[in-house]
């Protein structure tokens, strides 16, 4: 089982982009296998937190590393056009020379579509992240592209140079547990991420002073789940990364080998130390 660093959200000392490369070379020279950061425009209702923009900062993230994994975890495909997004991450795994994960989700803050005049509906925009992703994967091949769907029509559009991974750059997604669609569609593609949906919060809850690592990291027994149920979904036995996510920091070493151990029994392929 691999580990990465996740920094979920980018507030505070993190908004600063020198913190975050400084930790991004830390991490590396650590012995870490991967660097993940957040992709959010707008965390809090009223938009009182600073955020680095996460595209920039991926590219210097690969330019000041050479070994680690790194990606954003997780970039809403409906937020962003796709083509431009395919764009971005194609150069983005030429920069890293083939380190970059597509991790995407549908978008947990209504304020980041709602604020800008765009719909926040959850089918909609689930609807326009498997749109997003099909246009990407095509667009990444290198080949003209013809695409009529419900949100995105394109023509003859060809995108190069293409990434340097493939058949394509893996796609992990984003899961909200006990929900299935996440689950679901994660499976068509390279890698899942659950989490756990917190019942006592709500959704356009201000929750920047509220610790959500406990209340969304999953369980092993929850990992467990996850695995058995995508498994029976996959129509290939390509590699398919299951990422844990969690809180070791403070833990006796003993305690913190046998929580990783536990994950990795349960099928989980990384381990992501959440800060």
């Amino acid at each position: 089982m691999k580990r990465a660093v996740l920094v979920a959200q980018t507030i505070f000392e993190y908004s600063d982009p020198g913190n975050l490369l400084d930790l991004a070379k830390v991490t590396e020279e650590a012995g870490w296998d991967g660097y993940f950061i957040c992709d959010h425009l707008l965390l809090d209702p009223d938009g009182m937190l600073p955020l680095a923009d996460p595209s920039v900062m991926l590219g210097a993230i690969a330019a000041v590393t050479d070994r680690v994994i790194i990606g954003s975890m997780v970039t809403p495909v409906s937020r962003r056009r796709p083509w431009k997004l395919a764009k971005e991450f194609a150069s983005l795994d030429q920069l890293s020379n083939g380190r970059i994960r597509i991790g995407v989700g549908l978008g947990g803050m209504d304020q980041e579509f709602a604020n800008f005049g765009e719909e926040p509906d959850k089918k909609v925009l689930a609807k326009k992240t498997d749109e997003g992703l099909a246009i990407m994967q095509q667009l990444h091949t290198g080949a003209a592209v013809d695409f009529d769907g419900e949100h995105y029509q394109i023509k003859q559009a060809r995108l190069l140079p293409s990434p340097i991974q493939s058949p394509r750059i893996p796609v992990w997604v984003a899961a909200m547990l006990p929900a299935k669609p996440g689950q679901r569609r994660a499976a068509r593609w390279d890698g899942i991420m659950p989490h756990v949906m917190p019942t006592i919060l709500e959704e356009t809850q201000d929750t920047s002073n509220i610790d959500m690592r406990p209340l969304m990291s999953p369980s092993p027994d929850q990992i467990r789940e996850v695995v058995e149920f995508t498994s029976e979904l996959r129509e290939t036995d390509d590699p398919f990364d299951v990422i844990a996510c969690g809180i070791t920091h403070g833990m006796e070493a003993d305690e913190a080998s046998s929580t990783l151990q536990s994950y990795e029994e349960a099928g989980a392929t990384w381990w992501f130390e959440w800060l």
